[in-house]
């Protein structure tokens, strides 16, 4: 099983950053809290260098964890994912968790399916130190290991079932629903360290629980998954500040992109107001020197959140700014990051380079040049919006144009991608319903290109509906 860091004097001697991301037990969380009211802080110094490739950034995670997993075939830690380059006895489920999607979805990205092998591997160490049996017990205040180990599960299987159509580990997936249904992490009388952590847990919690939910089509899970994103909701408008908590290796932006898509994709006709009042108190950079990056990480995807939401492009700067920053930590360009800017090359994370792949570069893909929401240059007019099922859109063309049309849900999957061929000059109409089919309730995305041009929108669905 994995090593938990024993912390004594030394732990609040040293950085915090000088230790890993596995289960710190109550005893340890008060040497935390304690060492973070003490603590210095220390400005970014790196030079930031934003012309690269999101997708090939993304390979460069995807490759470089394979150089941090248990290839031993007679260990019992067999496929498991190391912490990071100068930490190679610590093997988390977590992080091998976010490996599987991090594979899976390079799968999905590229149809290269080089990394089989690997998820494989990952998976056999998954059912041998499953998710919700980790450290810390599942007490309602002290047990937000258990229940961000089960969130990642449900991330990593969803994405794994999705990209290769194998149910096999679908009871795993069901167990780890089960387990975030039955043990919500207390929000309203924790102190220290677990008045923090747990709202920023829950947020990672419910947004993929209720994507779960949806996902196997189990109205329970999406049920409990309100029930847990309102008390989440009143948590934050108690004090809109905790939006830019840090604490472990979480960050408010968890609570903006777990909300979005549990609470808000059931009730969407509040989504905008609601984003528009709380995004400014998301963090747009990360100077503490304690998880640094992970922090990072987590408010590039609340920032993202709140581009798409919105339609900002200042939301979109913040987010990409932020990416820009992981991506300048690579300073080797061995494709992994460290946890804090000025730590040496050979000090790589797999769970911070993970996280870079996922809530960065995949989200780049996404949403990349997000001001071009503001770009009407094809003068898409949305008719019905929000609408019960996917609205007809109207546009018009200066000449015959060769049409293309992709839409996406808030999650960036993509649920219409079609060619439409040559279109003549003047008046188009387009359902998206008919191209489609039925659909959730929530936040779509669409890109309409003609030629040079395009157009880039969002639309609100309130009810199933085609």
């Amino acid at each position: 099983m994995k090593r938990v860091l024993v912390l004594g004097l030394v732990f609040v001697i040293l950085p915090l950053a000088a230790s890993a991301t596995p289960y710190i037990s109550p005893q340890e969380a008060r040497l935390i809290e304690d060492h973070r009211e003490e603590a210095g802080y220390r400005l970014s110094s790196l030079d930031i260098e934003s012309t690269y490739d999101p997708l090939a950034r993304f390979g460069m995670c995807a490759s470089f964890i394979t150089t941090l997993q248990v290839s031993d075939t007679t260990s019992g830690s067999f496929g498991g994912m190391r912490e990071g380059e100068h930490l190679l006895d610590i093997i988390q489920t977590d992080n091998t968790s976010e490996s599987i999607w991090i594979w899976s979805h390079y799968y999905a990205l590229t149809d290269s399916d080089s990394y089989h092998d690997n998820i494989d591997a990952a998976w056999s160490y998954c059912m041998t130190h499953p998710a919700y049996n980790e450290e810390g017990e599942s007490d309602l205040i002290t047990g937000y290991y258990r229940v961000y180990n089960c969130a990642w599960a449900l991330r990593a299987e969803m994405e794994y079932r999705q990209v290769y159509g194998d149910t096999q580990y679908s009871s795993y997936g069901d167990t780890c629903a089960s387990y975030l249904c039955h043990n919500p992490l207390m929000l309203h009388f924790p102190t220290g360290f677990y008045r923090k952590v747990n709202g920023l847990v829950m947020g990672w919690a419910v947004g993929n629980l209720y994507e779960y939910g949806e996902f196997v089509d189990n109205a329970t899970f999406r049920a409990k998954a309100i029930d847990m994103a309102d008390s989440l909701k009143a948590w934050v408008e108690e004090n809109p500040n905790k939006l830019h908590w840090d604490q472990w290796a979480m960050n408010g932006g968890s609570v903006m992109w777990g909300l979005v898509h549990s609470y808000f994709k059931e009730y969407p006709a509040d989504l905008e107001t609601w984003v528009e009042t709380y995004a400014p108190y998301l963090d747009t950079e990360i100077d503490s020197s304690d998880y640094q990056n992970a922090w990072r990480a987590w408010a590039a995807l609340g920032q993202s959140t709140a581009s798409e939401v919105l339609g900002s492009g200042i939301y979109a700067a913040y987010f990409e700014h932020l990416a820009d920053t992981l991506v300048a930590n690579d300073g080797d360009s061995d494709g992994g990051i460290p946890v804090i800017d000025g730590e040496p090359d050979d000090h790589d994370q797999s769970w911070v380079t993970n996280y870079l792949g996922l809530m960065c570069m995949d989200r780049l893909l996404v949403t990349a040049s997000v001001e071009g929401f503001a770009d009407r240059s094809l003068h898409v007019k949305v008719l019905s919006n929000p609408s019960i099922g996917l609205p007809t859109i109207e546009f018009a063309l200066d000449e015959p144009s060769v049409v293309s049309l992709r839409l996406f849900d808030v999650t960036g999957r993509l649920i219409i991608d079609r060619n439409l061929g040559v279109l003549s000059s003047g008046s188009q109409r387009i359902s998206l319903g008919k191209l489609s089919g039925s659909v959730s309730p929530g936040i779509y995305f669409y890109r309409l290109h003609s030629g040079r041009n395009v157009a880039k929108g969002k639309v609100v669905v309130l009810m199933f509906g085609r």
